[in-house]
This record gives structure tokens, sequence and C-alpha cells, in this order.
């Protein structure tokens, strides 16, 4: 953590029921760092359509740069690649192992950059079924000084809500004051966080903003990469269908049986991002040129 950052804790965990307790003089010391940070920082509710239209989004990336002409590409079609290439032949050691659920494990994991890329493209599939299915838990965040905004708390949520199109609110620390929208005062912006009393809620203060950090259900998700690979079943996808060439060493080409993960039409560079809708309940994914399958034969 930079030496600028400070961290208050909102709530406490109680060592004998195990609930969670809101501290109160916590609370009033985060109401101070607020509206110290908020006299630089210029903190404002930006839609995602808004920040759209101002050109702030960062939303390219790359994942085999050799197969891309050295240029990146969109975020979503770069973790569908991630995710068509990984999933099937990535592993992890039986999930009954000490350690498995460790924050630590997970994060050496993730040292690898192709693994790293494979679990949040799991992860931002696992926000785009919490999005369809129940809504996001928390309200995202970004900081913006020059260029495009560095959207966090809520890097990987920012792709899934871009894939959704649902338009969400983010609380955007507008440092240089280039959005046009109203700023909000602490009572505004502690309101979109405060009603959380059932998790962790922590601060983190730095010069021109304030993170505020809602506790995700960590196993679900590490639960989700299990099943990504189990989906698979240690084989690449079958094609059924045709692709761009630069996709091609991706697929098995065949008839699909039902047996992992199959592809059924045609299924262009530009619908990588669709594997952003891939969920291990799902047994159908319907889309305009293709159907995907899982473990599952009409």
């Amino acid at each position: 953590m930079k030496n600028e950052e400070r961290m208050i804790f909102l709530n406490e965990v109680d060592k004998v029921d195990g609930l969670y307790a809101r501290d109160k003089t916590m609370e009033y010391k985060l109401k101070l760092e607020f509206e110290k940070a908020a006299k630089t920082g210029h903190p404002k509710i930006v839609s995602f359509n808004e920040a759209r239209e101002a050109n702030i989004l960062s939303n390219t990336n790359y994942y085999h740069l050799e197969n891309e002409g050295g240029k990146q590409i969109h975020t979503l079609e770069a973790y569908g690649w991630a995710w068509l290439d990984r999933a099937w032949q990535s592993s992890i050691p039986d999930f009954k192992i000490d350690g498995y659920n460790s924050h630590q494990w997970w994060n050496e994991w993730m040292g690898n950059h192709k693994n790293n890329m494979f679990f949040h493209a799991t992860k931002i599939q696992w926000l785009v079924n919490i999005i369809k299915t129940e809504g996001l838990y928390s309200v995202p965040q970004a900081l913006l000084k020059a260029g495009k905004w560095n959207s966090h708390p809520g890097q990987f949520r920012v792709h899934a809500i871009e894939y959704t199109d649902c338009n969400e609110e983010f609380v955007v620390w507008d440092v240089n004051q280039r959005l046009p929208q109203p700023e909000i005062d602490f009572e505004e912006w502690y309101g979109l966080y405060s009603h959380h009393n059932d998790k962790h809620l922590f601060a983190v203060v730095d010069t021109h903003k304030v993170e505020m950090h809602v506790g995700e259900e960590r196993r679900e998700l590490y639960d989700k990469i299990v099943e990504s690979i189990d989906a698979n079943k240690g084989q690449k996808p079958i094609l059924e269908g045709t692709t761009d060439e630069r996709l091609e060493y991706l697929f098995t080409k065949g008839t699909y049986e039902g047996h992992g993960i199959g592809i059924v039409g045609d299924f262009r560079f530009e619908d990588l991002k669709h594997i952003m809708d891939f969920d291990s309940s799902k047994q159908i994914i319907q889309k305009e040129t293709f159907t995907l399958y899982n473990n599952y034969h009409k």
C-alpha cells in the first residue's frame, strides 16, 4: 500500500456471535477524510453511458499480442479469448487441500499471466450473471485525472456492465473537473454503501479520493473457476462450424455430441465477447450466429 493511503474499517466482527457491528467512531473519521479528499477530488455520480459519451472508458487489452498484429483489442474480446484458451487446460489442486480457499493461494496461482487472464475472464462471467439475476452488490468507483479513468474498486464490474449494457452509476473522483455532473456530499456518497451491515466494509483514503470496499463472496468466485475447468472436460471446445483463422487453434473441429463445450455455427472474432455470457449453470447460450452448448446435446 502506498504511504499516503490509509484504511478505515467500518464493520467489525463480534468475536462471540460472528455478526458485524458498525463502528461510529470510524464513521466520523470517514466523514472528515471524505470532506478533505473532496476538496481536490470532486466526487460525482456518473452513469456508464455518460462515461462512454465523455470518452473516458479504458476498455482495450490484449491476450496474444502476436496474434493480434501487435495491437490491443477490446477488453471483452481479450478475456473471451483467454477463457477459450485456458479453461480446458487449466488445473488447480484438489479443493480439499489446505489453502484452496485462501486469497493468498489464489494470488500466487494468478502470478502466471495466462492464469490471471482466465481467472478474471471467469470473474467477469460471474459478475455478468449477478447483474442479470440479482443486480450488482456495490456501486463501482473510478478516478479521473487525464485521459481515461481508472476504475477501482470495480475494474471488472465495469466490463460486466459494458457487456450487459445496464448503464450502472459510478462514483467518479473528477480531479481536474472535466465532467459536467454536480459534486456530491458525504451523506449522498456514504448512503451508497452504508446499508452493507452483513459483510466487510472499509475505506481506503488517498490524496484525491476515498475508496469504499464492500466484501464480495470470494468462495463463490473460486468455485466458478473450478466449475469452468470441469465444464470443459480437459479438452478444447468442439467447433461445429467456422471461425476467424486467428482463433482456429482454440478449437477441435468436428461434430459436437454433448461432451464438454461445443460451439455450433459461425463464431466470428467479435463474438469473443459473448464468452462473457457463459455460466456453469447454463446449458445453452444462443447468439446471432452461433450457439454454445455446455455438456448438453439436443
